[in-house]
């Protein structure tokens, strides 16, 4: 599968990448093109938390400094303001690199099934699924997960599994829909570091690099 995602944390050459669940093949090999054109071989690391649609996926470069997206500095203030300009970003497939304009609109008062809690009207394309949503600051706000669906109608459920109301289905079919900075926050406290072994076996992996 083809999607986008956001490098949200580097330590000692080791890159960590953020990402929905649903870009991802199960037990295939995963490779990532950084925006600079480098090409590694990822690594998936398990969470714990299954019921959201986040993925992590861990890479490591000795090549050069690839650019780590800077957190919202106050995560709560960010998502509870009820409107605010954003740039969601990411790689539509086939096609080069995009920031898309849009607004927040509050929507949802409770996660929709898959976590999903933030909506925005910027036109998503797919591949770019994972890709960051920043604010005006340049801060990281979120990640695309599903585009707006004009043609036809969705229905959603939230993550409780009570369905949604035709009402809010029809708003929902509008704008785009992903996952906050707070949901993001959470998987990343709960995620245990790369091991020496897996990093060991990372600088023998050599799949990407052929690809590239």
């Amino acid at each position: 599968n083809h999607g986008s995602g956001v490098i949200v944390r580097e330590n000692d050459g080791i890159y960590l990448v953020v990402t929905n669940d649903h870009v991802l093949i199960s037990g295939a090999e995963h490779c990532i093109e950084s925006a600079g054109g480098g090409f590694y071989q990822g690594f998936h690391l398990p969470m714990i938390n299954d019921k959201v649609d986040l993925a992590l996926l861990w890479f490591k470069s000795e090549r050069g400094i690839e650019p780590v997206a800077h957190f919202a500095s106050s995560p709560a203030a960010v998502i509870e303001e009820s409107i605010q300009i954003v740039l969601a970003t990411g790689f539509p497939a086939n096609q080069r690199y995009e920031e898309r304009a849009g607004l927040t609109v509050p929507l949802l008062k409770k996660p929709l099934e898959g976590g999903y809690n933030l909506t925005y009207t910027s036109d998503i394309d797919k591949g770019m699924s994972g890709g960051g949503i920043f604010n005006l600051n340049n801060e990281l706000i979120g990640i695309n997960a599903a585009h707006q669906e004009a043609l036809w109608d969705a229905t959603w459920t939230y993550q409780s599994g009570e369905p949604v109301a035709a009402s809010l289905n029809k708003k929902l079919d509008l704008v785009a829909i992903g996952l906050n900075i707070i949901s993001i926050d959470k998987v990343l406290k709960a995620i245990a570091i790369p091991s020496s072994e897996m990093i060991e076996d990372a600088e023998e992996a050599d799949i990407c690099l052929k690809a590239g």
